[in-house]
């Protein structure tokens, strides 16, 4: 019997795993929730606007894996461990067009300044591209945050300009469809995937 649908829900949306050159985006195991919450409560002011509230923040990452209604919460696997989270959301007070995506990402420290932030912003930008409709997708990050900024540059994304969301100013980059078919025409061949992981292409570093 063929599976149905949900209304809303892309094909492919459900248990989603996405296999990169290196990394896993996976859904999260039960354990993890605990340590992603405790690297909310304690994220530098510049990375978290405010705190979201406890309990609706955990029962969003018990629905980990699956896209529905603009929200998706991915693992950053490397090895075996998580080393981070990436995710697609709605901003409060401020709707999405349709066919755009918001994404965040956070890494632990000790995973920094090695790539793996570029490549899994290269992974699910891509698999919203081809899996989930998207026709554009947009990310907000601190104009002191340079190390994130540079993440999206190289990742083929460009600056939107500033905007104001939860009383703050942050620096918006956007990356359209369009775009991101330029930039991953430089991607390296595709990885062998385990059963039931979608593998996805990873574009080069620029110089």
């Amino acid at each position: 019997m063929q599976a149905r649908e949900e209304p809303g829900i892309p094909a492919g949306a459900r248990g989603v795993r996405i296999r990169g050159s290196r990394l896993l985006l996976r859904a999260l195991r039960p354990g993890e929730i605990e340590e992603e919450w405790q690297a909310m409560a304690a994220a530098d002011p510049m990375v978290v606007a405010e705190l979201p509230d406890e309990a609706a923040f955990r029962a969003r990452l018990q629905r980990s894996g699956h896209l529905a209604d603009g929200w998706l919460d991915l693992a950053i696997d490397l090895d075996g461990t998580s080393i981070g989270h990436i995710q697609t959301f709605v901003p409060p007070g401020r709707p999405l067009p349709p066919g755009t995506f918001e994404i965040g990402i956070s890494l632990r420290e000790h995973a920094r300044g090695q790539g793996y932030g570029r490549e899994a912003l290269a992974l699910l930008t891509n698999w919203l591209f081809e899996h989930a409709g998207a026709a554009a997708l947009e990310a907000e990050t601190d104009a002191a945050n340079t190390a994130m900024r540079t993440v999206f540059q190289r990742a083929g994304w460009t600056l939107a300009g500033p905007v104001t969301d939860s009383g703050r100013e942050w620096m918006m980059y956007r990356i359209t469809r369009p775009q991101w078919e330029h930039h991953r025409s430089r991607a390296i061949p595709r990885v062998n995937t385990a059963p039931g992981d979608q593998a996805e292409n990873i574009p080069l570093p620029e110089s």
